[in-house]
């Protein structure tokens, strides 16, 4: 490994670090990811009922009412891009979300700002595509920004999974979709995080892993598994409400990702190294490597046994990461990310954090595979 690699990666985290606090939308993303309630709180103020009509007003081209049957000014949930409303469309319940105003422009300014990290990131990880990199993302986020785009992958998905006796999502109604407008059935439940049975939870925390990477299978991924939008219903299926991060993806990659997971639980580094290759991301030579570090990170996460998965669990894993720091770089510096998997690596991400937050118990690596090999049917 150079001698330089650390200072080269510690200075890249730096650069990352000040571009977010620079930029009001970089601020919106480290007060929700931290949890940081006073910064979190004030850019998720209610807005004002005159400006929401006026929103809808614009994206249907007529009065509210003449579309809704009723529409409730306060909103039931208030997020640093959108804000839900409860309404009634023709007789039944819906769920009207609203992009906040000028946020799209603002993200598309800020954006600008990711063309500073290109040096410190190609100085850093120099086997990666970094113009290709920044242009994939932000391709993602400005799709994120986009309710109608969101309308289309939930219906896509909401029309695969009709009928699944586990899984559910609630269909959008798509006259009503625009830029900055989203109206769905509404879903009654009860948000996973508010699940007392553990039994419970942990049957949400399967599913929802049979969701996340069983979508690679159909060929989409959903990469925010926010846990304040998926919902346990009255039926028992799990509700999931949100797709603005959704997107397409080869379904092949299932199939490379499964091997992968076979050839860790074979304890087999040359079959992984194989399969690693063949992703794009990591020479062969180096599966051994990757293998046992790997194994050495996830502890009994990996294992083969039923594990708890939570807070503690992840920062053990973190912590016995730390400890090795300077394989963990070697291996990184050998290391490729293809464009096309950096949603499905945000989606492992994000489904790894709500998992610890429900500190659910399975068999993780089983369910893994089950997910990546039979899809959405691992959860029937």
């Amino acid at each position: 490994m150079p001698d330089d690699a650390p200072r080269r990666f510690e200075a890249l985290l730096e650069v990352v670090a000040r571009l977010a606090g620079a930029t009001p939308t970089g601020r919106i993303v480290m007060a929700k990811g931290a949890r940081l309630a006073g910064q979190l709180a004030a850019v998720t103020a209610p807005l004002p009922p005159a400006t929401v009509e006026t929103i809808l007003r614009e994206a249907w081209g007529c009065d509210p009412g003449e579309e809704l049957d009723s529409f409730e000014p306060e909103p039931v949930a208030c997020t640093p891009t959108s804000q839900i409303h409860r309404a009634m469309l023709d007789g039944a319940p819906v769920a009207v979300k609203v992009l906040r105003p000028g946020l799209a422009t603002a993200v598309r300014q800020d954006l600008v700002v990711l063309d500073r990290l290109l040096a410190p990131l190609s100085a850093a990880l120099p086997r990666l595509d970094g113009p290709a990199l920044l242009s994939e993302a932000r391709e993602r986020i400005l799709d994120e920004l986009d309710l109608e785009h969101e309308a289309e992958q939930q219906r896509r998905v909401m029309r695969m999974l009709r009928g699944h006796p586990g899984l559910t999502v609630p269909p959008p109604v798509t006259r009503l979709a625009s830029e900055n407008v989203l109206v769905s059935a509404w879903v009654d439940g009860t948000p996973v995080l508010e699940l007392t049975d553990p039994d419970e939870r942990d049957r949400a925390a399967a599913r929802l892993v049979v969701f996340v990477l069983g979508g690679l299978r159909a060929g989409i991924v959903h990469a925010d598994a926010d846990p304040a939008d998926i919902l346990l219903a009255p039926d028992g299926r799990l509700a999931i409400l949100d797709f603005g991060s959704a997107y397409t993806v080869e379904p092949a990659r299932a199939d490379l990702a499964l091997a992968a997971v076979e050839a860790f639980a074979r304890e087999d580094g040359a079959g992984l190294g194989i399969a690693l290759e063949a992703l794009g991301v990591l020479p062969a030579g180096h599966g051994p490597a990757a293998l046992e570090l790997a194994a050495y990170t996830l502890g009994e996460l990996g294992g083969g046994d039923a594990a708890r998965l939570d807070a503690q669990a992840l920062g053990a894993a973190g912590y016995r990461l730390a400890r090795r720091r300077e394989q963990a770089l070697e291996l990184l510096l050998a290391a490729n990310l293809p464009p096309r998997d950096l949603w499905p690596l945000r989606a492992i991400a994000q489904l790894a954090g709500t998992l610890a937050r429900l500190g659910a118990t399975a068999d993780w690596r089983e369910l893994v595979a089950a997910a990546l090999r039979d899809g959405w049917d691992a959860a029937r």
